[in-house]
């Protein structure tokens, strides 16, 4: 299967009639979309199965190395080529570093400290740290509105954090300030990204983010590697860590950006308001887990904030940079609206480090 890349229009380009044929491609999209929604809300609550008998650090190493390695299968045949310039090294490496290292590091020790349902809360927050953060570096100016939603939003995470800490489990703080910190390093590694889209394909830049990224981490996850014992894991941890590899790391991938490429990223992120709420449905569902009214009422409003600030209009001459606009899996999120905005220009003349 050939997954083309959408077609930037001129902006003198004369209008396009549009065949009853490509109408019908649209709707196609939309269950493209909600197959990848749903498979990255059934992430979470997997990792919490698989982080409770396999060693935490194991499970992105394998995860992201694994996955890296089909996405560089997938450059290769749509692109010919995974060269990159060495200019670009040091900030696909900043990106791998903070979008997988540290993200994944502080997600799954989350997980082994708080419920799949709070984490799965928390990350709902990244729209607004990812605003907060381009703000704070000059790339983002936001309005009344999106303050408003920001505010709201420290509301809600207040409230899932003391819900659960409420109900008497000791180690929920350590969890979720681990699970804030997953979210804070993830939006971070959106502000380099923007300086690659301008040469890369979306796809090429998340292969070598991932690869790097679980490549640093693998010295600090050795240790525990040896000392697992591979032979008690139980059927159901190794097919939690089959799925966040095959379907989470690579499928999910795959149907997301084919969608976007569709009907673009703006559509795309109506899709993210879901994966939250799915994700906590499952962990109830499937981990059997219990959601405090208090917790109910703050993930609601978490979400409700990033609505509320998503629905104010840019001011003017802003860029948004939108990384993290889904609350999809981290690395593939934080490529989403930049892809739709950023043409892919290509330099021939400068040096290349020779892709295989």
């Amino acid at each position: 299967m050939t997954i083309r890349e959408p077609a930037i229009p001129h902006a003198d380009a004369a209008p396009v009639a549009v065949s009853a044929r490509d109408e019908i491609r649209v709707p196609s999209a939309d269950i493209l979309l909600m197959g990848a929604t749903l498979l990255w809300s059934l992430n979470t609550p997997a990792v919490k199965v698989g982080v409770a008998e396999i060693s935490p650090l194991a499970i992105p190493v394998i995860r992201f190395g694994l996955g890296s390695l089909a996405l560089f299968a997938i450059v290769k045949i749509r692109e010919g080529t995974l060269g990159i310039e060495l200019r670009d090294l040091p900030l696909l490496t900043l990106c791998g570093v903070l979008g997988v290292t540290v993200n994944q590091a502080c997600f799954v020790y989350a997980l082994t400290n708080t419920g799949a349902s709070d984490v799965a809360f928390l990350f709902a927050t990244g729209p607004l740290i990812t605003s907060i953060l381009a703000t704070a570096v000059g790339l983002e100016r936001l309005g009344r509105r999106h303050w408003l939603g920001v505010l709201a939003g420290l509301t809600g995470i207040a409230l899932i954090v003391g819900g659960r800490a409420g109900a008497g489990v000791g180690t929920a703080m350590l969890g979720a300030i681990l699970a804030i910190a997953a979210v804070v390093s993830s939006s971070a590694s959106a502000l380099p990204i923007r300086h690659l889209l301008g040469r890369y394909s979306a796809w090429r830049i998340l292969a070598y983010e991932l690869g790097i990224g679980s490549l640093i981490l693998t010295p600090f996850a050795v240790p525990s590697l040896a000392s697992q014992d591979f032979g008690r894991v139980s059927p159901a941890a190794w097919t939690a860590l089959a799925y966040t590899v095959v379907f989470t790391g690579v499928v999910a991938n795959i149907l997301y950006f084919t969608a976007i490429g569709r009907v673009g990223p703006s559509r795309a992120s109506m899709f993210g308001y879901l994966q939250s709420v799915l994700a906590v449905a499952f962990a109830v569902i499937l981990l059997g887990e219990r959601v405090m009214p208090l917790q109910l009422v703050g993930g609601l409003i978490v979400i409700g904030s990033v609505i509320l600030s998503r629905r104010e209009k840019p001011l003017p001459g802003q860029r948004l940079l939108r990384k993290g606009d889904l609350f999809t899996d981290p690395p593939a999120g934080r490529l989403a609206a930049a892809t739709g905005r950023v043409s892919r220009l290509r330099d021939r003349g400068r040096r290349r480090i020779p892709g295989p």
